[in-house]
């Protein structure tokens, strides 16, 4: 595959030790601050990271990109971008063959791309409809390069050159209300079995130690769980806001214990993405990226589950709405609205500026027509419904009504929701499903995105 020379500094990785390393740890692999810039065709922006892993022996870590990218740090520094994904299609996840070195990036309709790695395949999971086809979230390497394992959002593990031990599937309320999601696997290499995350903070071990960690029935994490990785003799599991929690293990063979309420910093409007551990160091990706100045406006709702682009971008989803970036509310409240709720906010920077972003359906709203927003504002909470949230662009002079009702015939992905849902893969979120039918076109002038649209 093509690669091209790394330039820029944008992706933040957090590298953190909490003992002494042992004497065969790697030596630390990058600066707190290493990136890619984006190619010159991109525009303005470029994709968010969605998942880290460290190659065999530490001598070198790969981030994936929402949209395939992705960015080899330490001895073996370079860039692969994978083949183009489909519409609705993104990156999700990264593992490591400890064989070759190489890597295995997943995508959401079970896509995996072989780099320097076996081409195993995958599961092929649909990627129409409104969200009942499960999506491909984690990817976890077999104990010495025996293949590796998938993991879908309803807790389905597919094998593909070794063997599964179990799953989640029918156990999570997958597309029910109040919805859990599978969001990471980790695999033991002492037994081969494997350990599954949940976004509510459930490890739940398949041939695997018991580690005392969360149950299915126990409450909520305080962030929602977002990835998983294998530690010594268990997991450390990794929060959205950059929340650690360490099951059974001591990293490393002269590790302290991780402490209780270990977290690494990540900064204001960003979120934590990945997690690999090399030697006695964890290396944290956080995505402190965007495009121009804006954040995923969904990185806080638990168990995200993407679901049709119709005038905006339908989502299910349960937690706190964030602002893009700076702007105006120009609107909180229309009964034409499932729940009546419907937030409107004029961005005021970045190269959507002017642009009217709204926030409807099951959300209440936390803002106030008039208020100054940020990309830390949140403008409301998402409830757990079977639909929970629409967001997309608003018309500027029209109060209540989306942009793209002018091009919606009931059954079609508008322009401008497919625009609204490139724009929120780039800054990190899962873009919406895509309906059949002819989209309409963009006014002249109208804001790209790297992921599309």
């Amino acid at each position: 595959m093509r690669t091209r020379r790394a330039v820029g500094s944008i992706l933040l990785v957090a590298l953190l030790t909490w003992g002494p390393p042992a004497a065969a740890s790697p030596a630390p692999l990058a600066t707190l601050r290493v990136g890619i810039a984006p190619p010159a065709a991109t525009g303005s922006g470029y994709p968010a990271v969605v998942g880290v892993a460290v190659a065999a022996g530490g001598a070198s870590y790969a981030d994936v990109r929402i949209d395939g990218r992705v960015d080899v740090f330490g001895r073996f520094a370079r860039v692969v971008a994978a083949p183009p994904a489909a519409p609705g299609v993104s990156a999700t996840g990264i593992a490591a063959d400890p064989r070759t070195g190489g890597y295995w990036v997943l995508f959401s309709n079970g896509r995996v791309e072989a780099i320097d790695a076996p081409a195993l395949g995958g599961p092929r999971i649909p990627t129409g409809g409104w969200g009942q086809y499960p999506a491909a979230v984690a990817i976890a390497a077999a104990p010495r390069g025996r293949g590796y394992l998938v993991l879908r959002a309803n807790g389905a593990v597919d094998a593909f050159g070794t063997r599964a031990h179990g799953s989640l599937a029918h156990r999570l309320a997958y597309g029910a209300t109040a919805p859990v999601t599978a969001v990471g696997i980790a695999v033991d290499a002492a037994t081969g079995g494997y350990w599954i995350a949940t976004s509510s903070g459930a490890v739940v071990a398949f041939d695997a130690p018991a580690l005392g960690a969360p149950s299915l029935a126990s409450p909520l994490s305080r962030a929602p769980t977002v990835a998983l990785a294998a530690a010594g003799s268990g997991v450390v599991a990794l929060e959205a806001d950059g929340h650690l929690s360490a099951y059974g293990t001591s990293v490393g063979p002269a590790a302290v214990a991780m402490p209780a309420g270990a977290a690494v910093a990540v900064p204001a409007g960003a979120a934590a993405a990945g997690i690999a551990v090399a030697g006695s160091r964890l290396i944290v990706a956080i995505d402190d990226g965007g495009d121009a100045g804006y954040r995923n406006p969904l990185r806080a709702v638990r168990a995200l589950v993407p679901q049709e682009i119709d005038q905006g971008v339908d989502y299910c989803g349960s937690g706190p709405v964030y602002a893009l970036g700076p702007g105006v509310v120009l609107n909180v409240t229309d009964p034409g609205w499932p729940s009546g709720t419907f937030i409107a906010y004029r961005l005021t920077a970045g190269p959507a500026v002017g642009r009217v972003v709204y926030v409807a359906e099951n959300v209440t709203p936390h803002v106030r027509i008039g208020q100054r927003v940020t990309m830390t504002t949140a403008v409301g909470v998402v409830h757990d419904f079977t639909t929970s949230l629409e967001t997309g662009w608003a018309s500027p002079t029209r109060l209540g009504w989306a942009l793209g009702a002018t091009q919606y015939t009931g059954k079609n992905s508008t322009a401008f929701g497919r625009n609204f849902s490139a724009l929120l893969e780039t800054v990190g979120a899962r873009p919406g499903l895509t309906l059949a039918g002819p989209p309409g076109r963009l006014p002249a002038g109208w804001p790209r995105w790297p992921a599309g649209g």
